[in-house]
């Protein structure tokens, strides 16, 4: 992959090469000119025009987002346009590589990159028209605009398609992956959930000696409704079954909300509120079967999932923590000094800390929440539909239940304990920029001596 990304860099930094060799240096010269002294007006025109389109909304409008491109668009143009030297164009390329997987990473639509890049040759161009030279230097500039940036556009494009396509195969193995054995027992444990919703609704219908009906926990706050928004379409697609667990579970809550405001419970009622529930699990039980033969994807140690289904996961959750705002929260748990375990007790026990561990994550999770092998002894965890309280009250849990329970490396009963450090967040459309944040409250917490969580 690595070797043919070179190959095409190569073939653009040569053509980039020829072209500042072919342009005539006075064209050259004033082109650079121009652009370095109005760099920051065509970023400001740039982001001006861009904002009003509507399909910019979710990636402009963060306040964050404005203050750091704007500049940057500035730096990037005054870098383009004086890049004549291989190094100098090899650093460009890569530059722009980077952007392109950026740019898919957030999911940012072709046609907005198009746009923006339509709008910075169109400003260039008539400063060009403007500016004291000939009528066939005025040509040649602008030819040379148009092909420099048409260049690292293809630059941006290789990059952002081939993420692209990376994206859709780990979709397609993220869902082998969620639908392996283990589907079983979560099944099992959706199925229990929705019954204890069932139960608890049904308790609070009849809770009050005066007679009045509470209202009933809503069913898209349990961890069914949780897992049904969250992970039910990655783990077996858009499926006819999913549509009517949506329309029965959306029926249910329409049902019981009504029969509470009024205050027309009754045993008939709560007998048909049963038969729907059951109906729900019935459908998901067929799913689950059809979907129990497809395994692949799962870290082999901790069997959680691996870092390459981050992009599709995460991508998914940003656009729902923008659209319905209700953020999501990143953790990153490490276990402290793992290091001597490994060298002390050997690696046998260590891996066993681990799978210990990861089994420890993903018992206490909800179903609608993602645990990650980060990468060694470091988890990550994906905490959907959540807030800064709720988040210091989950974090702080998950260290506690790390410390109190009794690891079996090497068959010790090992006592280890976790940093944890946690970021909400916050509306950025780059989901790395909340892991970044999660990853610096981590090393803070190792830093203030371990066994403690931050929060960013």
């Amino acid at each position: 992959m690595d070797s043919q990304k070179d190959r095409k860099a190569a073939i653009l930094a040569a053509t980039l090469s020829s072209l500042w060799t072919d342009t005539e240096p006075a064209v050259r010269e004033r082109v650079t000119a121009i652009a370095l002294a109005d760099a920051d007006a065509i970023s400001d025109v740039f982001y001006a025009i861009l904002l009003e389109r509507p399909d910019s909304n979710t990636f402009l409008s963060h306040t964050l987002v404005q203050e750091r491109l704007r500049p940057s668009l500035a730096r990037w143009i005054g870098a383009l346009f004086t890049a004549s030297t291989d190094e100098a164009i090899a650093a460009v390329l890569e530059q722009n590589y980077q952007i392109g997987l950026i740019h898919a990473r957030i999911n940012i639509p072709l046609t907005l990159v198009n746009a923006g890049m339509r709008i910075i040759k169109k400003e260039l161009s008539a400063r060009l028209l403007a500016a004291d030279l000939s009528r066939a230097q005025t040509a040649s500039a602008i030819l040379f605009v148009g092909e420099l940036l048409d260049t690292v556009l293809d630059n941006m494009h290789e990059a952002y398609l081939g993420d692209l396509l990376g994206n859709v195969r780990h979709q397609q193995s993220l869902k082998m992956f969620m639908s392996g054995p283990n589907l079983a027992l979560e099944g099992e444990r959706l199925k229990s959930s929705l019954f204890d919703w069932l139960r608890n609704t049904v308790v609070s219908f009849y809770a009050h000696e005066d007679g009045s009906h509470a209202s009933p926990p809503p069913i898209e706050s349990s961890d069914f409704g949780l897992w049904l928004n969250h992970k039910a379409e990655l783990t077996f697609g858009r499926v006819t079954e999913l549509d009517l667990i949506r329309e029965r579970t959306s029926r249910i809550s329409a049902k019981v909300s009504a029969a509470v405001e009024g205050g027309w419970i009754t045993p008939a009622f709560v007998k048909e509120l049963n038969n729907d529930v059951t109906e729900i699990a019935y459908v998901l039980g067929t799913i689950i079967g059809k979907a129990m033969e497809i395994e692949s994807g799962r870290d082999p140690l901790t069997r959680l999932l691996t870092r390459r289904f981050m992009p599709a996961i995460f991508q998914r959750e940003v656009a729902i923590s923008l659209r319905h705002g209700k953020p999501f929260a990143v953790l990153l748990m490490d276990a402290d000094h793992f290091k001597t375990i490994n060298d002390t007790l050997g690696h046998q026990a260590g891996d066993s800390v681990l799978s210990d561990m990861a089994e420890l994550l993903h018992t206490h999770v909800r179903a609608g929440d993602f645990v990650f092998r980060y990468g060694g002894e470091e988890f990550l965890v994906l905490l959907t539909e959540m807030d800064e309280a709720s988040l210091r009250v989950k974090a702080e849990w998950l260290r506690q239940t790390v410390e109190e329970h009794r690891f079996n490396g090497a068959g010790k009963g090992l006592r280890v304990t976790a940093s944890i450090g946690a970021a909400l967040h916050e509306g950025h459309p780059d989901y790395e920029h909340t892991v970044r944040r999660a990853d610096a409250a981590l090393y803070e917490a190792k830093r203030q001596g371990r066994n403690r969580v931050v929060i960013a």
